[in-house]
């Protein structure tokens, strides 16, 4: 007779249960492991992380981040504008038709297979030293992946509810909101995440390339002057960036898309 594993999950990590004890332990890990690094290499190349965090501190308190932030944040806000805007169209292109599959499967496989710093060389060959070299690198890039997103999402919706909307006469915007977008919400989502963590790493190395402020080009330049504590904690203030985004933005946007969706009744009956 097969017994149950009372450590279920990985590793036992399921005894923490859910919420802040898992967060928690998962930080405290992080950090762990950054301080062994940091006690094993020289602590000018790898400085322990309240050296870190002190600098990162430093430079928010000066003031010296809001003007690389904000040009990182607005190559971001269009490469990924451009991005979702594109990847959506496709996706709901590739999954609502056959003509529409074959047609732009092979752009979507295409941009895949290219490398992020190869679209990089392509952008400064055409546009030279400007945004528009990071933007459009980073359209490039990351418009495949929301495609796909979108793509399996629209798959999975059921035809025959579609048929049975249009039997009963029920508007495309009808349609739109209250079936179509309730159930691509998750693929939705794990688009929009993809696509701004994709933004974020494309943006950084555009700047390197074509630009002189942003996140991406005062970590190099910490780099190329060997101030690696600098560069470590200009990549902390961009972690938690990031982190304030997902928790702050997504996190809430989500759990109310999804209480909407469980409002809906796609049995036929009343939407309520």
């Amino acid at each position: 007779m097969a017994t149950k594993n009372k450590f279920s999950g990985i590793g036992g990590i399921n005894l923490l249960g859910g919420g802040w004890p898992a967060r928690v332990f998962g930080v405290g890990l992080l950090f762990a492991g950054w301080f062994a690094l940091a006690w094993y290499f020289p602590n000018e190349l790898m400085p322990f992380p309240i050296e870190t965090l002190v600098l990162a501190t430093e430079f928010v308190r000066s003031g010296v981040i809001w003007g690389h932030l904000f040009a990182t944040l607005w190559r971001i806000l269009w490469g990924f504008t451009g991005s979702m805007a594109i990847g959506i169209a496709l996706g709901v292109a590739m999954g609502s038709s056959r003509f529409g599959r074959l047609f732009f499967v092979p752009y979507t496989v295409f941009g895949l297979s290219i490398p992020a710093v190869a679209w990089a060389a392509i952008a400064l060959l055409i546009f030279g030293f400007s945004d528009l070299t990071i933007v459009f690198a980073t359209v490039a890039v990351t418009y495949p992946y929301i495609a796909i997103n979108i793509w399996k999402g629209v798959e999975n919706i059921d035809a025959d509810l579609i048929k049975m909307s249009k039997s009963f006469d029920v508007s495309n915007i009808q349609m739109l909101r209250h079936m179509i977008l309730p159930s691509i919400g998750s693929a939705l989502f794990a688009s929009v995440r993809f696509g701004l963590a994709i933004s974020w790493k494309i943006v950084t190395i555009g700047e390197v390339f074509a630009a002189n402020n942003g996140i991406g080009a005062i970590l190099f330049e910490a780099y190329e002057l060997y101030r690696f504590e600098e560069a470590w904690a200009w990549a902390v203030i961009f972690i938690i960036f990031l982190l304030l985004i997902e928790y702050a933005i997504f996190k809430p946007l989500e759990r109310r898309v999804q209480n909407y969706r469980q409002d809906v009744d796609f049995s036929g009956g009343a939407v309520t």
